[in-house]
């Protein structure tokens, strides 16, 4: 599998039209199990993800094939938000993940663990960054108990509702139950799980 980067543009990034055609349009949208069928990576998520400013160092990468480029997942992460349990030390926030279904990569080998591969390349980030391992994240309403058994399987644990959470301007937050983080220890657990994928 390769990571690429998408840089900011004043136009859709290649790969994000690529992500549009192969995955989203065809296998995500008509998904109505997807939490993310209404996600836009052409315009709205890049948007949004710059726009928070240097300060909060936001990255998109997408996830790839290594023998035809095609895309297996997209992540919008922040490199340097704030930690849930102390607002002075820095964490990776992902804003946003997926990956392509099963039925996408037909013909492709099935490359397993697309998800976790995604997500891993923000956990990756974390542990070799200022961060040390904190990771932090909002589960998708849309994706119901579901994907927090998801995220609690992977080693996450939840935010307990009564914590404040750092906001900003793009990013008001209300703790509503659903945001989970990953702790240096787990971080390095999860880490230890992908090493067959980084092969």
């Amino acid at each position: 599998m390769l990571i690429r980067e998408i840089r900011p543009s004043l136009r859709p990034s290649l790969r994000a039209r690529r992500w549009e055609a192969l995955v989203h349009a065809p296998f995500i949208r008509a998904d109505a199990t997807r939490p993310d069928r209404d996600w836009d990576w052409l315009w709205e998520i890049p948007i949004l993800t710059f726009a928070v400013g240097v300060v909060r160092r936001p990255r998109l990468f997408q996830l790839s094939l290594a023998t035809d480029d095609f895309p297996l997942g997209m992540i919008a992460l922040l490199e340097n938000e704030r930690w849930p349990q102390d607002f002075a030390l820095p964490a990776v926030y992902v804003w946003y993940v997926t990956a392509a279904p099963r039925n996408a990569v037909e013909g492709r080998g099935r490359p397993q663990l697309r998800t976790s591969a995604t997500l891993d390349i923000a956990v990756t980030l974390g542990l070799n960054g200022a961060p040390g391992g904190r990771l932090w994240l909002h589960a998708a309403p849309e994706g119901g108990e579901t994907l927090l058994r998801w995220y609690v399987d992977k080693g996450f644990q939840n935010v307990a509702p009564h914590i404040g959470l750092p906001s900003g301007l793009l990013m008001p937050r209300e703790n509503d139950g659903r945001y989970f983080q990953l702790t240096p220890a787990a971080a390095a657990d999860f880490s230890r799980t992908m090493d067959g994928c980084r092969r």
